[in-house]
């Protein structure tokens, strides 16, 4: 039997701090393409929130195709489960979410399905040149609909990153945190001090992020 092209799971992390029941929420950490949730930006954001009583839930995506039109509702269904799961054990905790890239373009359905707050790293808002159906979170400017319920998202992006686009992130949220220079892993390549504080300051903006809640 041939494999499905996506496959999704989630896990508690085995690094997490408190236990199930005293937690200060739940945040599930949702990986990139090539990018998993062990890479910098998604480890030292779950440290930090661990570090801060959260319980983190991380997510897993075998992808097979390019075509983001296939991948997303997979993960949305995923995300959905989730949800569900989490909130039969506590319907009034908090949640969270934090997602890398190809999962950012979850933001529009979480945000209409289930009005969470969402930390976007690195959010696909330009189209991703190997996508053929260019799947993007869409904004105002783009066209039709595209008013957001619930709190609006933390954007943390480089300004070198094809995907990133500064109005049309500006139009989407009023937190943004730019990184002048920086790559779509918010990295300067051949300045491993710069990508190494733009690593810092990310982490810090999710914390920061994190604690309004």
């Amino acid at each position: 039997m041939a494999k499905p092209l996506v496959e999704v799971n989630i896990t508690s992390w085995r690094k997490n701090r408190v236990p199930a029941g005293s937690e200060y929420g739940r945040v599930l950490v949702m990986p990139g393409t090539g990018y998993n949730c062990d890479r910098p930006l998604l480890y030292w954001a779950a440290q930090a929130l661990a570090e801060n009583g959260w319980r983190v839930d991380r997510m897993n995506v075998r992808n097979a195709s390019d075509d983001l039109s296939v991948v997303t509702p997979v993960i949305n269904g995923a995300i959905d489960g989730w949800v569900e799961r989490v909130r039969a054990e506590d319907a009034s905790g908090r949640l969270m979410l934090i997602g890398k890239s190809l999962t950012t373009l979850t933001y529009p359905h979480v945000a209409r399905a289930h009005q969470l707050p969402f930390a976007l790293l690195t959010p696909v808002i330009n189209p991703a040149d190997f996508d053929p159906t260019d799947q993007i979170i869409p904004v105002e400017e783009d066209g039709g609909d595209v008013a957001y319920p619930g709190p609006a998202p933390l954007v943390c992006a480089g300004t070198a990153d094809p995907f990133y686009d500064r109005a049309k992130a500006n139009k989407l949220t009023s937190h943004v945190h730019e990184y002048p220079d920086a790559n779509h892993s918010i990295e300067v390549p051949g300045h491993w001090r710069r990508s190494l504080d733009y690593l810092k300051e990310v982490t810090a903006s999710v914390a920061q992020y994190a604690a309004t809640l």
